[in-house]
């Protein structure tokens, strides 16, 4: 199995709780199991849109209304894992649903008092997770939509820190195998939050109507802040088709300019090829660029897909190891 996704174990809060040559090398060295896995892309995808969503709340975002619309627009057909189950829901601190891509008819709804197949409270315990610590994973016993049946799920829930809302996600799985190298759980990590922050944004973009500046801005800042993998070197690009660079967040000098003929230290084309890639329906594409974590360059690997409805594509990568 190729693609993966980076392990940070977070610690139990309570009882319930929470292409190259040294790839082969790293495949013998697999020691990540798909649980542990399954945790990282959830919780990096509630992190990521819950940094992007504080982002707006300022400037762009600013009544209560219109802040419940958008996480209902972005979150409705933004979904991940092999077999679309991973989604994301919004809930306030005092128990209100405000966004279910899943179950529509929470939104508005108090759930407080819900429970699992047990009796035991979730809502109240994933708002304590919140209050007390900001973030973690709780786990208990729920049915399953998909098989019909109890199983259980593990939740990761954090604070969105400029408001009284927190975000959560997540998945039904028990054992560990397959198991991932820490290479292979980088890649489907990226794989995971690319084709998630992608479809989200294309639900927003029309919300913008034919405003291409408002789009290009408003995707700038929502962008700018979200960073993933343990050194924070995962970030999210985004190119237009005719060559221009969109969105670079850690080097926001590169963005609105034209880099059609771009080529890496080696001679690669970077525009073209990561567009041709997109438009060829998606993939990896692999190039030098600069670590930004470290100063120096490296062998990157980026994954991009088009932006459906628009000529933008959206890009993440993990750089190969040294």
């Amino acid at each position: 199995m190729k693609n993966s996704a980076l392990l940070i174990i977070m610690t139990g809060l309570t009882t319930l709780s929470i292409v190259s040559g040294c790839e082969k090398e790293d495949k013998l060295n697999a020691s990540y199991p798909y649980y542990e896995v399954l945790k990282q892309i959830t919780q990096n995808n509630t992190a990521n849109f819950s940094t992007g969503f504080n982002s707006l709340l300022d400037s762009m975002l600013v009544d209560s209304t219109g802040r419940a619309l958008f996480c209902q627009t972005f979150l409705k057909n933004a979904r991940f894992m092999d077999d679309g189950s991973g989604y994301l829901f919004i809930q306030s601190l005092s128990g209100y649903t405000i966004a279910h891509p899943q179950q529509p008819e929470m939104q508005g709804t108090n759930s407080l008092n819900q429970t699992d197949a047990n009796g035991n409270y979730i809502v109240r315990k994933m708002i304590d997770i919140v209050r007390h610590t900001g973030f973690g994973y709780l786990k208990y016993n729920y049915l399953n939509p998909s098989s019909g049946g109890v199983e259980s799920k593990t939740t990761f829930v954090t604070a969105i820190p400029n408001s009284n809302w927190y975000a959560g996600s997540g998945f039904y799985y028990e054992g560990n195998e397959p198991y991932f190298s820490n290479y292979e759980k980088s890649e489907k990590e990226v794989v995971e939050a690319v084709n998630f922050m992608g479809k989200g944004i294309a639900a927003i973009l029309p919300t913008l109507k034919n405003d291409s500046l408002g789009r290009v801005q408003w995707m700038r800042k929502f962008l700018r802040n979200i960073r993933y993998f343990e050194d924070r070197s995962g970030y999210f690009f985004v190119l237009d088709y005719r060559g221009y660079n969109v969105v670079q967040p850690p080097e926001p000098s590169r963005e609105g300019n034209y880099q059609w003929n771009m080529q890496d230290s080696r001679g690669n084309y970077l525009m073209r090829g990561l567009i041709a890639k997109a438009q060829a329906g998606g993939g990896f594409y692999s190039y030098y660029w600069m670590d930004y974590q470290t100063n120096t360059e490296k062998l990157k690997n980026a994954y991009v897909i088009s932006v459906p409805g628009y000529t933008y594509l959206i890009g993440s990568g993990v750089y190969y190891p040294d």
